[in-house]
């Protein structure tokens, strides 16, 4: 990638987050999950690195991690990603989008069954990233 996009990944620690806090339970198998694909997905698309030499995508994890040491709330982590989305529609390819979402539903089934809860944000998730792509086709 060309661009910086280390606000995205920012972004994206508290959407995996909130989907993970669903339950008010983080639990180990969905921080492997996620630490997992960010290192086998995430990182090697994206080039930049900071001064301490951290690719921007690993701003996943840091984001991620903190939340998790604050026990932040999984509404509130969804609300931020949602409105950081909705600001800045330009970042997320339909690529990017796709990548997202595999990563949301593998976090979820990370412990076997996907909860209600979780379920839910993963239906949220779906309409926020489709939304725009569907007015496009109506208005493209």
């Amino acid at each position: 990638m060309e661009t910086n996009f280390k606000k995205m990944y920012e972004q994206l620690g508290f959407l995996f987050y909130a989907i993970s806090a669903a339950d008010k339970i983080v639990k180990p198998a969905e921080i492997e999950k996620l630490r997992e694909l960010v290192n086998q997905y995430w990182v090697p698309m994206e080039g930049t690195v900071d001064e301490f030499a951290t690719n921007a995508a690993e701003h996943i994890l840091i984001v991620f991690d903190y939340l998790v040491q604050q026990k932040e709330s999984a509404r509130e982590a969804f609300r931020s990603f949602a409105k950081y989305y909705e600001e800045n529609p330009d970042v997320f390819s339909c690529p990017i989008k796709h990548r997202i979402s595999d990563t949301a539903g593998s976090i979820a089934h990370a412990f076997g069954n996907i909860n209600k809860a979780e379920k839910g944000y993963l239906t949220q998730l779906h309409a926020l990233l489709t939304d725009d792509e569907l007015v496009n086709q109506v208005h493209g």
